[in-house]
């Protein structure tokens, strides 16, 4: 099946998901006659209950008259109410026909934000958290508290009444929040059934999170297992950080499901949250090919500071508005720039932002999903945050835009996992063709050098890597007269690889070919740079020919390459341009006489342009120096000196019985 159908399908299963949402709300309760006979074992209290702003220790008797107090539920924000930047807040219900003579009672609390006590019939019997100073804290863990024996009435009656402390420190709005929520779980329970219900809680609570943080860490693995197979794909280092970022922000909130929400819990979440925006900018970068530049710079240091708006805003420093506009901000730029970098690439031909692109479209419109239903929030056109859709899987209720970031991973499971097969397969491809070059090059390359009367030659080659782009070749020719010459062509492909390989393959064939008809180095260099021009695809050669005669006439010439040596000192010659250039090039013959003992040294650029480990060059004048040296001696100090390119050292020398004295 096509993966643009793949993608598309799974995102429509994400829409119909979103039509089982967890929007059911609880049946409208009487506060004030709460009846616990129509439970069992368990008794559920809410969602509605008596409220009062403000602080008042008489609130917690069962006495007090609250006839005037506030009917609300907790499937609303305070501030949907009328009351915004709140300190303190009440809450009570009047819990009526519970079984007479009950014994080993508690209250069981969850899924509460802030601060509290909590008050049986005028006993405090337990709280979490501080009463005074900044306040952000949320429990999403069960807390039980015992129901002393007594407390309850003969008439099986209990006024329970909750305490908040909602300051934060600062006019940020966080006031107007409920700290009972949808979510909020208020319970009377038998004290035998609390152990079963906080492992329960807890699990549900951590579940969702525990898939995430799992499957997070397990892809970041395979991405850090990449990356240490190939430390040059940096793009793999770059998913390690984003996915165990993402994996350690989820297991915060693992944690947080057994405990309670604090700021320092907020700081470390909002951490990770930065490093993973910052990472996968990074990525994305990098799968694209593209240069580090300030913008990009400044949009990961814009990303990472705006992270730690919330616990910020929570700390009591700036507003809760601030903190939203920050936080959310330079997501969704990043978001739109990252998927518009890959469209672009895309379109230029880059098949890996093809590839790459729907994980992270899917990932920005679950950001975005975010947003507006936050927004929602703000503008009150919501009730709550956490009646945001969810899907329900067996009896665990998953957000939508988690299980969104289910499907992220998994697409980026088999982005990577695509990208390495491409990856190997390339690889093999690279070597195989490698291979081929350097056995193409073996061939071209002569292992011994012929035998030439009256010449004693030495050549050595050590390429760069595996396939270099110098050649030669030695051919012994015979004249007219029956006396012997030598033929020899030393050169420099530009280029390396199979590319490179094919070109020396050319120039040796033509080489050879032409030494049948004519032994002028002028009229073969021109013939060679004639077959060049249509084949040098933007490249070019350089190529020096020379005839050695028997009588030590030296006859040669050259297509920019390196001037010979002669007894240690450069010969100047004539020089025409690289071979595959330019059709109107002529290359002009030099004349020069190779006296009886004399050695004529032919090097390739590789020679002087070695370089050592402070950057030094081995230059010209180490060059001409060490040309009376035996070919293997020239290229060993070259080679030792620090070897940049490919190295080769041919000698020709006139034996002293072949040696015609002016």
């Amino acid at each position: 099946m096509p993966r643009h159908r793949i993608y598309a399908g799974l995102w429509l299963l994400l829409i119909a998901a979103s039509a089982f949402d967890g929007w059911a709300q609880g049946d409208a309760t009487d506060p004030r006659n709460f009846d616990a006979s129509a439970y069992g074992d368990r008794v559920t209290l809410g969602p509605d209950w008596l409220f009062a702003p403000g602080d008042n220790p008489a609130w917690s008797s069962p006495g007090f008259d609250d006839s005037m107090w506030r009917t609300i539920s907790v499937r609303h924000p305070l501030a949907d109410y009328g009351y915004l930047n709140i300190t303190y807040a009440w809450y009570r219900i009047h819990v009526l026909h519970l079984p007479r003579g009950v014994r080993d009672l508690t209250l069981g609390v969850r899924e509460i934000s802030g601060s509290y006590e909590v008050y049986a019939n005028g006993v405090r019997i337990g709280g979490e958290g501080p009463m005074s100073g900044p306040v952000e804290r949320v429990q999403t863990g069960l807390k039980a508290f015992d129901i002393p024996d007594g407390v309850v009435t003969r008439n099986g009656e209990i006024l329970l009444a909750f305490r908040f402390a909602l300051n934060v420190a600062g006019s940020n709005g966080r006031g107007s929040s409920n700290p009972m929520e949808r979510d909020t779980g208020v319970y009377l329970m038998s004290s035998d059934s609390v152990p079963h219900e906080t492992s329960y809680v807890v699990a549900h609570k951590a579940a969702v999170n525990i898939v995430l943080a799992g499957l997070g860490l397990l892809v970041g693995i395979v991405a850090i297992g990449l990356f240490s197979a190939m430390r040059d794909r940096k793009e793999y280092l770059a998913a390690t950080v984003f996915l165990l970022a993402f994996s350690a922000e989820s297991a915060v909130r693992v944690r947080d499901s057994a405990t309670a929400y604090t700021i320092a819990a907020d700081w470390v979440q909002y951490f990770c949250i930065g490093v993973a925006t910052v990472a996968l900018i990074e990525f994305v970068r990098l799968v694209l090919g593209k240069k580090r530049t300030r913008w990009l710079l400044g949009l990961e240091a814009a990303s990472f500071a705006a992270a730690f708006g919330s616990p910020l805003a929570r700390s009591g420093i700036g507003s809760v508005y601030a903190d939203f506009v920050l936080f959310f901000l330079p997501i969704l730029i990043v978001d739109v720039l990252l998927a518009a970098m890959l469209l672009r690439g895309w379109r230029r031909g880059n098949k890996e932002a093809r590839r790459l692109l729907p994980a992270v479209l899917i990932y920005s419109l679950s950001q975005y999903w975010n947003f507006g239903r936050y927004l929602a929030l703000f503008l009150h056109l919501t009730p709550t945050v956490r009646d945001m859709p969810s899907v329900m899987m067996m009896s665990y209720e998953i957000p939508l835009s988690t299980y969104v970031k289910y499907i992220f991973f998994l697409a980026i499971l088999l982005f990577l996992v695509r990208r390495t097969v491409r990856i190997a397969r390339d690889h093999a491809l690279s070597l195989a063709e490698l291979e081929a070059a350097r056995s193409v090059q073996l061939v071209l390359i002569p292992d011994e050098v012929p035998t030439i009367p009256g010449f004693a030659i030495q050549s050595v080659y050590k390429p760069a890597g595996q396939v270099g782009g110098d050649f030669f070749q030695i051919l012994p020719v015979t004249r007219d007269e029956g006396s012997g010459s030598v033929l020899v062509a030393i050169g420099d492909v530009s280029g390396k690889g199979m590319p490179a390989a094919m070109t020396v393959s050319l120039l040796v064939g033509t080489f050879r070919t032409l030494a049948d008809y004519t032994q002028s180095p002028g009229e073969i260099l021109a013939a060679m740079n004639r077959r060049m021009l249509t084949r040098s695809h933007g490249g070019f050669t350089t190529c020096l020919v020379l005839r050695a005669d028997a009588d030590g006439t030296l006859t040669i010439a050259n297509a920019g390459h390196i001037a010979p040596y002669l007894a240690g000192k450069e010969l100047d010659l004539e020089n025409g341009l690289p071979l595959g250039l330019s059709a109107e090039t002529t290359y002009a013959e030099s004349t020069f006489q190779l006296r009886a003992g004399q050695q004529l040294t032919l090097l390739t650029d590789g020679v002087v342009e070695a370089r050592d480990k402070s950057g030094a060059l081995f230059g010209f004048e180490r060059a001409a120096a060490l040309s009376i040296q035996p070919a293997e001696a020239i290229a060993q100090t070259a080679q030792e000196f620090g070897q940049d390119d490919d190295i080769t050292a041919l000698t020709l020398t006139l034996a002293a019985a072949g040696a015609i004295h002016a």
